[in-house]
């Protein structure tokens, strides 16, 4: 071949490769169905090498596209620690067109403590990279490689990270050995897999392709239910030294009770703590809630993370001498404490937010981030030890209605927290108004409220000056007219998640005066003015987890020579969302109001939109009707 022809091709390959590689993040390569994102990942590769159940290999490469600063996905966060080795971070950055500007210094990779606002120790830290360009779009690109020896859970893959971010290609690929009986679950989408087998190992493949953004809705499940998502799972699994078998939710929580054996005996000086405080007492909940009460005073919460710490609890001298401990320790203190007065308990492991994860009962998978103490009986009782104003048995919404796992000597047991309905969440206020006939008014509230509703209030008067709880009202009550609060109680109920809540309000304008007529929305503290969002195309369920009930009864005395021209039209209201009743009527010279406005929890799928909008839209028109009060002109 002529060598002036070689040396052509071999120029126009070269210049064709590198306008390729220069290309291969321009926006016009790009699907045009996937433009209207905040962010595309361009390309997501995890390529995870189980070499034992202890020791593994994860390599990462994320190619993100940003539109806005609507996604962080500029942002790149590596968490590590003795068990995780971080070999390698690089970054790259690129223009519109896919030109590259610049690499990234390995000066600009951060090193932060992961937990340092909560903890005294800890091994967990991250590797912290933050790139930004002034002109979007722009590309960057991450790689990073680990190195694992301990291993609990396998790599999660969620391709789609968040709300609005489009992915162009992405692959998840796994080499274990055969033995290593891998198990997946995969969830919200149906990506490819390829599964092949190379020597002594098992090649699994996922691929997808093409996914457009997913668009934010109010009032779902938990994001990580509905996103795309491959749960991988460990069979044998070790960790620190100790090895576990995930194959069942018993097999797993058999390995969490024998790495915490001896952790929650009770000591010498327990015996006595608990001697002394139980000797006058007869029953187990009278027991319960002394015992309770003196964690609470005598311990704080702490984050704890040193070596397996995330799993395994520091033992009862530690807490005793420390007055200190993490959500384990301070768990298995109350279990010895317990113990110490023959009351049987068991730790339970469990995911802490306020929308909770499903949790397969057929799939074991490493699901939880909190740990708090059951009580069998009757009337189990379940106790947050991390608390320090919580009451015996209230666990909050962030622990309610879900599912946790039991840790037992015969090994991990699925049950039920408790599952709270309106009943259990209740404000029940009887408020009285002395009306003027200058418009102006005192109102005096006197109330009680139960569960999720007592909890704030709760907080509030065991950590907040007098000062500041009063400012939280003024902000509640933002609404009304100026108004100067004349007093103001909070009372306590002992050891149930019950309180008082009473206060006296002076208001120069609660009514509006118009020549003879008085203008007066009955409903003077608790309107409700949530209406939902409208959205034309629902996609996903319509979900609220917590339920609660708001009673009101308004008396108001009218001023002298005063009657009711006009009164809101009494109102009843039921739908699976929740109910509604309301009646309004003139006895003698006072005006008297009442109203019972019920929320449910609800799972309903997203054509009962509407049906919601409507409830909430009819509930909040009801609340804002106004009375027209009248000079009577008789003699």
């Amino acid at each position: 071949m002529d060598y002036r022809l070689w040396t052509a091709i071999i120029l126009i390959f070269l210049i064709t490769n590198n306008a390729n590689a220069q290309n291969e993040y321009s926006i016009a390569n790009m699907p045009a169905e996937l433009l209207k994102s905040n962010a595309v990942v361009r390309n997501h590769t995890i390529d995870y090498t189980i070499k034992s159940p202890a020791k593994a290999r994860r390599y990462e490469r994320r190619a993100v596209t940003i539109f806005n600063d609507e996604s962080d996905l500029n942002k790149l966060v590596v968490p590590y620690d003795k068990f995780n080795k971080v070999e390698s971070i690089t970054a790259k950055l690129y223009d519109a067109k896919g030109k590259l500007i610049r690499k990234i210094s390995k000066k600009e990779i951060k090193d932060y403590s992961a937990i340092s606002s909560f903890s005294i120790y800890e091994d967990d830290r991250v590797k912290y990279l933050e790139v930004n360009h002034a002109q979007y779009p722009y590309t960057v690109e991450f790689e990073y490689e680990i190195n694992r020896n301990g291993i609990m859970s396998h790599p999660v893959w969620y391709p789609q990270s968040d709300y609005g971010i489009a992915v162009q290609q992405g692959s998840y690929r796994i080499t274990a050995p055969k033995d290593a009986d891998i198990r997946y679950q995969v969830q919200n989408f149906d990506p490819k897999l390829e599964q092949t087998t190379e020597g002594e190992n098992t090649i699994y493949h996922w691929q997808i392709k093409n996914l457009p953004p997913m668009r934010e809705e109010y009032y779902t499940s938990n994001q990580r239910d509905i996103f795309p998502v491959i749960k991988i799972a460990p069979t044998a699994f070790s960790m620190d030294g100790h090895s576990g078998d995930m194959s069942t939710w018993a097999s797993f929580g058999k390995f969490i009770y024998d790495i915490n054996k001896g952790r929650g005996i009770p000591s010498e000086k327990t015996h006595q703590i608990v001697q002394s405080l139980t000797k006058d007492l007869t029953t187990d909940e009278e027991k319960i809630a002394a015992l309770y009460n003196y964690l609470q005073k005598n311990n704080r919460y702490v984050s704890v993370q040193l070596g397996i710490g995330g799993w395994q609890s520091f033992d009862t001298e530690y807490v005793e001498k420390n007055k200190y401990g993490d959500c384990k320790a301070l768990s298995y203190y109350m279990k010895a404490m317990l113990d110490a007065a023959d009351i049987e308990t068991y730790p339970a492991l469990i995911y802490n937010k306020n929308k909770p994860l499903k949790i397969d009962e057929n799939f074991a998978v490493n699901a939880f981030n909190h740990m708090i103490l059951y009580v069998p009986g009757d009337e189990p009782t379940w106790l947050e030890c991390t608390s320090t104003f919580n009451t015996p048995g209230y666990i909050g919404y962030s622990n309610e209605n879900r599912k946790a796992l039991l840790i037992t000597p015969e090994g991990g047991r699925l049950a039920d927290t408790p599952y709270t309905t309106s009943e259990n969440n209740v404000g029940d206020a009887k408020i009285n108004v002395k009306l003027r006939d200058d418009g102006a008014a005192t109102i005096q509230v006197r109330s009680t409220k139960t569960g999720a509703l007592q909890r704030e209030l709760r907080y509030n008067k065991n950590t907040l000056s007098e000062e500041k709880q009063k400012e939280e009202l003024q902000e509640a009550l933002e609404e009304l007219p100026r108004f100067t609060i004349d007093s103001y109680e909070i009372k306590l109920a002992d050891n149930k998640p019950k309180c008082e809540f009473n206060y006296d309000l002076s208001v120069r304008k609660l009514a509006t005066v118009q020549g003879s007529r008085i203008f007066i929305n009955p409903n003077v503290i608790h309107q409700s003015r949530f209406v939902p969002d409208r959205e034309e195309k629902r996609e996903q369920n319509i979900v609220r987890y917590n339920a609660y009930t708001q009673k009101d009864q308004v008396i108001i005395d009218l001023p002298a020579g005063y009657i009711a021209e006009s009164l809101p039209e009494s109102t009843d209201i039921q739908s699976d969302f929740g109910s509604y009743k309301m009646t309004c009527e003139i006895s003698a010279n006072q005006l008297i109001y009442n109203r019972v406005y019920e929320v449910n929890a609800y799972n309903l799928p997203p054509d009962r939109y509407q049906d919601m909008f409507d409830f909430f839209n009819q509930v909040k028109k009801s609340d804002k009707a106004k009375a027209v009060l009248v000079k009577d002109k008789k003699p």
